[in-house]
């Protein structure tokens, strides 16, 4: 049974700090200016008490629903701080009296889980007169040091001198209002500065808080409500809100509006333009347009598997995935005994939509440059930028924003300058030692964590102009000469900023070489047009690709004859037929066709220099890797054991999977379920854990230049020939390197 807790000193809800969504208006009169210009409240709640029932209308008839104060009054009313007045009224302009504000703050202190005692006990009971702002701002002060505590997110304290400080907030980063260090004590001045770190109060503009002035009903509620989002008061029942992007805290409260400690909660989501279908006609869930959220196996059932609230009646589920382009992902969440399922289409049940995704924590950073594809020089004048940019972890390496503290990377270069040598003479090893020139700076990432340098040469001999080539025809060959400067630059972390990743293509040291030797054939790539195709049933199946010559700079080379080969995996399991050679074109590429005879397999395509253009022209290798391409037959199911991805089209649903004999061609869609290896149980049985669609594809996509160690995925209940068919969907993630 869910277990209540009340404590004293009860502020424990689980909630990160960030930004209040609430009344934008100051308390008072005026702009809210602070003192300082740059200053800003440091620990605004990030969630509120006035969510869910807490909003509904409690109709005052002289506070209507546009009125400033209307969300606070009602908010209010429904804690039970306040009930108005005899005949329906509130009075939102009038002053709060002495007696008046005891009873809010008593009130209060109850719905907060504090001891109104110790905050309103040596506080006269009684009396018309009313209440300043500074007595006002010293109660919620004294009532958010007993509501919270060292495990609250945010701890005020009182220290044994009587004034108010708010935990991690530095003190040198604390008078903001000039009027009140003048007109009051240091205690109250205190209390006034710790509401403006917590946004309770913004004061009245120009720098002030009116510490003398009177505070009416209306700005009462708003202070109030203010302080209770640092507390642990939440509306009765299941509440859910969201504590930053992609994140959302769920609370379950008494009627007392007391944390219930180990209730148990059922959470799951659906892109939100499935919201629509997330609930049968008959008020049941459609499970398959619906994800467990926070590890929840068994979406709207209440079992023994469901995650529970902590001590704080909270619980936290961590980073969801929002489908931006859906319009964003819907969150409900909901409580019961075990066996409870849910009915009536969702009724009763709190929900959110999420619409901004949860920033990438930044994991590692990525060290590219911009070097023409296939390039291994760079022409002497020419500019090569070099970004660092952080990344999240593996598999899906997104881009990331930097820590709150900010990252920054220290930058070495080093330089080695070479005249008139032999252009077929490997790069030299760039070190302290031999470097000419070296140089260090110290890069702060941008708020996109990123930060870029450039590296440009000149020639270090420009009266040879570029160096004639040499003759390779005498003996002995004369090679042919160059210039050369190799600039070597090495990135690394300040301090414990995120370390270089090693893997997708990036690299924290690397040598760029500068050069005027003369440009020649260097490199060929071969891109297929598509990733692969349905293997011919009986015949022959048509292919294109299109293969590129480069030069050592990476420009096209021109003209050039090339023809194609290709093997096969299994050995020889097909048959190609290619045509004559062909020339390249003034990009460096030319267009070939072929067909393709056989069962499904992987067709390595490799691209040759020609000596003529006939069918047997003498073939030499260039250098390159061969394109891999795969000849498919769509899966017969039901089930596929773990094979490689070797290819994918998300667009289209669809995954090629390596199954030895059989290259498999599989469609899913968002009807299926999917799930990650998460590690082994001590049988050696895989420990699976659901996710969404996009996630899938998002770890598949990271992986997929991974050629040599692709991921693996097992496929069952698979049926081609069911559009309704359920089918599971089990990625084993390989691990990244560069983790």
């Amino acid at each position: 049974m869910p277990q209540l807790v009340n404590r004293r000193r009860s502020g424990w809800a689980v909630l990160a700090v960030g930004a209040l969504v609430a009344s934008l208006f100051a308390v008072g009169a005026g702009p809210a200016v602070a003192l300082d210009e740059d200053s800003k409240p440091n620990s605004v709640a990030a969630t509120s008490a006035c969510v869910g029932d807490a909003n509904d209308d409690m109709m005052f008839s002289d506070v209507a629903e546009g009125h400033i104060f209307w969300g606070d009054i009602s908010c209010l009313a429904y804690y039970g701080v306040t009930i108005g007045y005899g005949d329906g009224t509130f009075r939102p302009g009038a002053d709060v009296s002495n007696g008046e504000m005891v009873r809010f703050m008593e009130r209060a202190a109850a719905a907060g889980g504090a001891d109104a005692e110790a905050v309103v006990g040596d506080f006269a009971e009684t009396g018309s007169d009313p209440v300043h702002r500074g007595d006002m701002a010293l109660l919620i002060a004294r009532l958010l040091v007993e509501a919270t505590s060292e495990e609250s997110p945010v701890n005020v304290k009182n220290n044994d001198d009587g004034t108010f400080t708010v935990e991690g907030v530095d003190g040198d980063d604390w008078d903001f209002f000039a009027d009140s260090r003048r007109l009051q004590n240091r205690v109250s001045d205190s209390a006034a500065s710790a509401l403006y770190e917590l946004g309770v109060a913004n004061g009245t503009g120009m720098g002030d808080f009116s510490p003398e002035a009177s505070v009416s009903r209306g700005e009462m509620a708003a202070f109030i409500t203010r302080a209770l989002a640092h507390t642990t008061a939440r509306p009765e029942g299941v509440t859910i809100q969201s504590d930053g992007p992609g994140e959302v805290i769920v609370s379950v409260r008494d009627a007392n509006f007391q944390p219930v400690a180990k209730a148990a909660l059922d959470v799951f989501s659906a892109s939100a333009d499935m919201v629509g279908e997330a609930f049968n006609e008959d008020g049941s869930c459609y499970k398959p347009r619906l994800t467990g959220v926070g590890g929840n196996a068994e979406v709207c059932e209440i079992d023994a598997l469901d995650t529970v609230t902590g001590l704080s009646g909270d619980y936290d589920p961590g980073a969801i995935d929002v489908d931006v382009e859906a319009g964003g992902t819907t969150v409900w969440a909901w409580t019961g005994e075990s066996g409870d399922e849910v009915e009536d289409g969702g009724e009763g049940l709190a929900s959110i939509n999420l619409t901004e995704p949860s920033p990438v924590t930044a994991a590692n950073a990525k060290v590219t440059n911009d070097l023409a594809e296939d390039a291994t020089r760079a022409h002497f004048g020419s500019t090569v930028t070099v970004t660092i940019q952080l990344v999240g972890a593996a598999p899906a390496r997104a881009d990331a924003g930097p820590p709150d503290d900010g990252a920054s990377y220290t930058v070495i270069m080093r330089r080695v300058s070479e005249t008139d040598v032999e252009t077929s003479l490997a790069v030299p090893d760039v070190t302290d030692d031999n470097a000419s020139v070296k140089t260090t700076q110290v890069l702060k990432v941008d708020a996109s964590g990123k930060a870029t340098f450039t590296i440009t040469a000149s020639d270090p001999d420009p009266t040879d102009r570029n160096n004639p080539p040499g003759d390779d025809t005498v003996t002995p060959a004369v090679p042919d000469k160059t210039d050369r400067v190799h600039v070597e630059y090495e990135v690394t972390p300040v301090a414990d900023g995120p370390a270089v990743a090693t893997g997708m293509g990036s690299s924290g040291t690397e040598t760029i070489t500068f050069s005027d030797e003369r440009a020649v054939l260097a490199r060929v790539s071969v891109k297929p047009a598509t990733a692969f195709l349905t293997r011919p049933i009986s015949g022959s199946a048509n292919n294109v690709v299109t293969v590129t010559v480069v030069d050592q700079y990476g420009g096209p080379v021109r003209g050039h004859l090339v023809r194609l080969q290709s093997t096969y995996d299994p050995a020889d399991a097909g048959s190609s037929t290619f045509p004559v050679a062909r020339r390249t074109d003034s990009s460096g590429s030319v267009r070939i066709g072929y067909t393709y005879t056989g069962p499904s397999s992987t067709e390595r395509i490799m691209a040759k220099t020609a000596s003529d253009d006939t069918a047997d022209a003498t073939l030499t290798d260039i250098p390159g890797l061969p394109a891999s391409f795969n000849w498919v037959e769509p899966a017969a199911g039901p089930d596929i054991e773990y094979g490689a991805v070797v290819a994918a089209d998300f667009e289209r649903n669809t995954l090629v999977i390596d199954g030895n004999a059989v290259i498999h061609l599989v469609i899913y869609d968002d009807n299926d379920q999917f799930a990650f290896v998460v590690g082994q149980d001590a049988m050696g049985l895989d420990i699976e854990a659901p996710t969404s669609m996009a996630a899938f594809e998002e770890a598949l996509a990271a992986d997929m230049e991974n050629l040599l160690n692709p991921d693996r995925v097992k496929v069952s209940s698979y049926d081609p020939a069911d559009a309704g068919d359920i089918a599971r969907f089990v990625l084993d993630v390989v691990p990244d390197p560069g983790a």
